[in-house]
């Protein structure tokens, strides 16, 4: 019975490294995706910004 109840914590210690392994992948695609989404939003805006003509108002200075 005891070897049961220690091979059932090993494996569960087991899954639980498999889950945390599987998270921490998970965590460093989703990170890499969302850096790659702010830099591409980064380099649109100064892109459309550089467009800009310099007598044109900024947006933030416009009157409301």
């Amino acid at each position: 019975m005891a070897t049961i109840t220690s091979g059932a914590a090993r494996h569960a210690e087991r899954d639980a490294g498999r889950v945390e392994t599987a998270l921490t992948a998970l965590r460093g695609s989703l990170d890499a995706f969302v850096s790659d989404l702010m830099r591409r939003a980064a380099a649109e805006a100064e892109y459309a910004r550089a467009r800009r003509f310099p007598s044109a108002p900024s947006p933030s200075m416009d009157p409301q």
